[in-house]
């Protein structure tokens, strides 16, 4: 089949169901009418038949009333002066694969890339645009870029993008119309929702149906091997971004620093505990099933379908980082934050390395302990365990407003904070990356504070055992909160 028919199929099939919604919608919109129409003619007014009819009336037009769809800037412009480098290579997959470049071109803060056509009507005359993840560049190289690149234009090549539209609004118009029937008590909510079953296991299946077309161009533009080993990166560590921006980078960011975004994921994923993360991912991955609501096949039936993919390119392999096709990068990134943060003050924030960002915990420390600790009892390091039979009462004064579970997790963070800062006031330097556990070091002594205090809390060190500890290590008189507690 070639790829107008493949198009006119899957148009036809779209339309045909998208034809099928409206005529169930308006075919019950009619029916409603018809029972108002009988009624009339009858020697009594049926309010509750009325009132059932205006209901189903109102109730579809509303759903069916056609919405603005909005699609706004998914990220940063890249404009062709500023990134030459990038723009040649979508350039010069757009010839290879036939078909125009897109007009604008996004980095985008998550491992993903998309090609879209945004105020297009009826699929026709919209604005092309690829969108590419600041990580995705970061894990991938030039040539596995090149690969995804080619995929995407997989889907402007097959249509994709102008059927995309059509089965969108279809669903949303769908999902509406079951959701405010069941708002309203109504069982018409049934068929709405047994046809939108239907509706999204045809077009679900059209969806995987464009993913391997689309891994096929990419295959004969680009080649087997980039293809193979970037879907299997990416399903390794596109989970992990989130972890990663959520548990290291905006705490930082939080503390008025800016290290390196897209080289702090390279480190957060080279952290011992997060490269045996990358496995399990991957291995799961490999073991996933298909489900008739997934939009992508598994990932074991791509790669299985890459092979046999005929005219396949074989050419150079470039395992330069992708990341290196852009200039300006500590620029870039941010703008990107000021995006994805909503604030350009962002952009202000001293560029740190990570390890002169470490330091930065220390200035949090001696703002928590001057702020909150001097409202806990006083105590010294070795007094420690005394406060974490406390904590639920200790919660309060950090956390008032928690619940108990919250308020506890809230105290044991504070202790934790608390003998970090009289670990860093007594001559302990922070050590620390990206992905690995905190640690305050002086000579040969390594300390992980939080780790410390939670083996308190939870009772896998006693009371005698920190004591032990404290004299070993000449800490125990080391103060830790109170009234007179120093910064």
């Amino acid at each position: 089949m070639n790829r107008k028919s493949s198009l006119a199929g899957r148009a036809v099939l779209a339309v045909a169901l998208m034809v099928g919604f409206y005529l169930l919608a308006l075919g019950l919109c009619a029916l409603a009418g018809v029972l108002i129409y009988a009624d009339l003619q009858s020697s009594r007014i049926h309010v509750k038949l009325w009132a059932f009819a205006l209901l189903t009336i109102g109730v579809i037009l509303y759903s069916l009333w056609p919405r603005r769809l909005r699609f706004d800037d998914p990220g940063v412009e890249l404009a062709r002066k500023d990134q030459p480098r990038l723009w040649a290579v979508v350039d010069e997959i757009a010839k290879a694969a036939a078909q125009e470049p897109p007009r604008k071109l996004f980095l985008v803060g998550e491992i993903n890339a998309f090609v879209a056509e945004r105020n297009s009507r009826l699929g026709f005359g919209g604005e092309r645009i690829l969108g590419i993840g600041l990580p995705l560049m970061q894990v991938l190289s030039v040539q596995q870029l090149r690969s995804v690149i080619a995929h995407e234009f997989g889907h402007y090549h097959g249509g994709d993008t102008r059927l995309g539209p059509f089965v969108y609004r279809t669903r949303d118009a769908i999902g509406r119309t079951v959701a405010t029937f069941r708002n309203v008590d109504s069982l018409l909510h049934l068929p709405f929702h047994w046809y939108g079953k239907l509706y999204l296991r045809v077009t679900f299946a059209i969806s995987r149906a464009q993913e391997f077309a689309a891994d096929a161009l990419s295959v004969q533009l680009v080649g087997v091997e980039p293809a193979r080993t970037a879907l299997r990166r990416i399903n390794e560590v596109a989970p992990l971004f989130d972890s990663y921006l959520r548990g290291e980078y905006l705490p930082l960011l939080n503390q008025d620093c800016r290290p390196p975004l897209a080289h702090g994921f390279s480190l957060f994923l080279g952290s011992q505990a997060v490269r045996k993360a990358q496995v399990e991912l991957g291995e799961q991955a490999m073991q996933a099933k298909g489900n008739p609501y997934d939009t992508h096949p598994p990932l074991s039936e791509r790669l299985e379908a890459l092979e046999s993919v005929e005219r396949a390119h074989q050419g150079r392999v470039d395992t330069t980082a992708a990341v290196t096709l852009l200039d300006a990068l500590d620029s870039l990134e941010g703008e990107l934050l000021a995006f994805l943060t909503n604030s350009d003050d962002v952009r202000k924030l001293p560029a740190l390395s990570w390890k002169e960002s470490a330091s930065k915990y220390r200035e949090h420390w001696a703002r928590f302990a001057a702020s909150t600790g001097t409202k806990f009892p006083s105590a010294t390091v070795r007094e420690l365990p005394s406060l974490v039979a406390r904590v639920d009462k200790l919660g309060k004064l950090v956390h008032p407003e928690l619940k108990r579970d919250e308020r506890r997790s809230a105290a044991i963070w504070a202790l934790g904070v608390l003998f970090a800062h009289a670990l860093a006031r007594a001559g302990f330097v922070v050590e620390t990356g990206p992905g690995d556990p905190l640690e305050l070091v002086r000579g040969a002594l390594r300390i992980d504070p939080f780790a410390r205090v939670g083996d308190l809390c939870e009772q896998r060190t006693s009371e005698a055992d920190w004591h032990q500890l404290c004299d070993e290590l000449a800490l125990g008189d080391l103060p830790l909160s109170g009234p007179g507690l120093a910064p």
